[in-house]
């Protein structure tokens, strides 16, 4: 589901006044307080926390570390992610160029649920090349990164939440992996392509689904984030 804004007054069912246009005047306590608020409260149980992850630049982190203790995420995790191509070959004078995204997974008290079958996370993840989406958004996330971030963050049932959906990419791996999901995005231009690529990729998942049925039973919904900015 993606929410575009198209009232009058610019708010929408599920985020009222609160949007945020990182091509504009975006103000990062608010985004901070809207995501505070819509993060569900953690349960009494280890190990099904929710999170909150936030894709940065490198010189942004310090600032949104502190930003977030004002809004009850005391724990954070550093994040990389690694590339094999990089936008800055084509400067001939450049010799080391940048092939490395930053992001960072905030928490409140408890750590955040890790499903890897037991396994160790690694503070890095490949940033692979996504072919097979359409590029709409210049900051589009690929399907597979957000789809192994959500496997890992959520279980089957969760409902996921992007607050600057941008292509919807996020929506399209949380379908894919059978999560809940809701998107924002102030921008309508941005917004019909989404809708778009949203509906297509919809009608492959029905078919895919119909022909591989998923297993019976749904756990209790929990809201987890997943901040494309």
């Amino acid at each position: 589901m993606v929410c575009g804004g198209d009232n009058r007054n610019g708010e929408s069912e599920k985020a009222k006044s609160s949007f945020f246009n990182t091509d504009g005047n975006f103000k990062i306590a608010e985004y901070m307080h809207f995501c505070s608020k819509m993060l569900i409260k953690e349960p009494k149980q280890k190990g099904k926390a929710p999170a909150m992850i936030i894709f940065c630049a490198w010189e942004q982190q310090h600032g949104l570390v502190e930003l977030a203790k004002r809004y009850g995420f005391d724990g954070f995790i550093p994040i990389t992610f690694n590339k094999d191509y990089s936008a800055q070959v084509l400067k001939a004078n450049m010799r080391i160029v940048g092939a490395t995204e930053y992001g960072l997974v905030f928490y409140r008290d408890k750590l955040p649920k890790f499903n890897n079958n037991g396994k160790m996370i690694f503070d890095y993840f490949k940033f692979p090349r996504d072919n097979k989406t359409e590029k709409i958004h210049p900051t589009q996330k690929p399907v597979p990164l957000l789809k192994e971030l959500i496997r890992i963050f959520t279980d089957k049932g969760d409902v996921v939440i992007d607050p600057c959906a941008g292509s919807g990419t996020t929506l399209i791996a949380s379908e894919e992996l059978g999560r809940e999901s809701y998107g924002f995005e102030v921008d309508r231009g941005i917004h019909r392509k989404a809708t778009k690529l949203l509906e297509q990729h919809t009608t492959q998942i029905s078919i895919e689904t119909m022909l591989k049925p998923e297993p019976e039973g749904k756990k209790d919904n929990q809201m987890e984030m997943i901040i494309d900015a």
